[in-house]
């Protein structure tokens, strides 16, 4: 979704896409101990998930699922594995770039993909989807952004701000990089999302 006020300004929010929603699932189902970092949200927000395989990991598992996960939220990751034009990639899993140089965390994507599929479908079934979650107005983007430049006297100043949002039991918004976020979805359906986005646009108003 986009909310384009005018020429100047838009804000762009992200929701439900696979890209980001498959890790996280992978994270929880398998119990993946993933290393700190302030790029990774809490648990998902579900009570369906599949029970854990509840088999030994690898012990490069969790940084190598965060190396993944970095390569899906940066624009511009570091990769810890040193570039190999030999490495062939994954296509056994959905993203076979990204997934070429992590051979720990490859057959477990491999292997649980189709069954994320049918869980997804599944839930979306039962709980629907962000549509139907979503607040009325959108968390009120379009609004805030005119109550700024009703503020400023002006038209706001060009800016595009990007919002992807995680059915995540977190409270946390997470900058990954300028007017780039991962947000909660419980939080842009809080009463206290507009005063923070209040403050973003008045940053790049």
């Amino acid at each position: 979704m986009r909310f384009p006020g005018s020429d100047s300004w838009q804000v762009s929010v992200k929701a439900e896409e696979n890209h980001t929603v498959f890790p996280l699932w992978l994270r929880d189902v398998e119990a993946v101990d993933v290393p700190p970092s302030p790029l990774v949200p809490g648990p998902l927000d579900v009570n369906d998930l599949p029970p854990p395989a509840g088999e030994p990991h690898d012990p490069r598992l969790g940084a190598e699922w965060l190396a993944w996960w970095e390569s899906i939220v940066l624009t511009h990751p570091t990769s810890p594995v040193p570039p190999d034009d030999d490495v062939e990639p994954a296509y056994d899993t959905p993203d076979p770039l990204g997934l070429a140089r992590l051979p720990a965390l490859r057959p477990h994507v491999a292997r649980r993909w189709p069954e994320f599929l049918e869980w997804q479908l599944a839930h979306r079934r039962a709980h629907g989807t962000y549509t139907d979650r979503r607040p009325p107005g959108d968390g009120r983007i379009g609004e805030v952004v005119r109550e700024v430049e009703a503020e400023l006297g002006r038209r706001a100043a060009p800016f595009h701000l990007t919002f992807t949002l995680l059915q995540v039991r977190d409270d946390r918004i997470l900058t990954v990089e300028p007017g780039r976020f991962l947000v909660p979805e419980r939080v842009i359906r809080s009463a206290g999302w507009p005063d923070w986005l209040r403050a973003e646009v008045r940053k790049v108003a």
